[in-house]
């Protein structure tokens, strides 16, 4: 897992249950089926939460995702590897995480 090691962090919400209020956290580290949080809430692996977050513009809520691992750190803080639940939300997710890094167009006078 990623240590506390990543330069910028994307700000998450996460829900653990409907009747609590969300928790909150930082991605460490984020691909399609699945990505790193950093968080000091203690939560047990196996766990489930529905991620609330923004990437490339795009806002994103309650994407499910499933606690595989977790480890303290010496801060105190607990880093996460969670796996992504819903095919649907993946395939939305890889899309404007493409087009978040994809290049922007060059202009046809800058072209020439």
């Amino acid at each position: 897992m990623n240590l506390n090691k990543a330069d910028s962090y994307i700000p998450v919400l996460a829900k653990t249950a409907l009747d609590m209020p969300p928790l909150w956290g930082r991605l460490t580290s984020l691909s399609p089926g699945e990505a790193e949080l950093l968080s000091h809430f203690d939560l047990p692996a196996g766990r489930e939460l529905a991620l609330s977050f923004e990437v490339g513009g795009a806002a994103f809520e309650d994407v499910r995702a499933k606690i595989t691992a977790a480890l303290k750190d010496a801060d105190g803080y607990f880093n996460y590897r969670l796996v992504f639940r819903d095919p649907a939300q993946r395939e939305l997710l890889g899309a404007a995480l493409a087009a978040a890094v994809r290049p922007p167009p060059v202009s046809g006078s800058a072209a020439k």
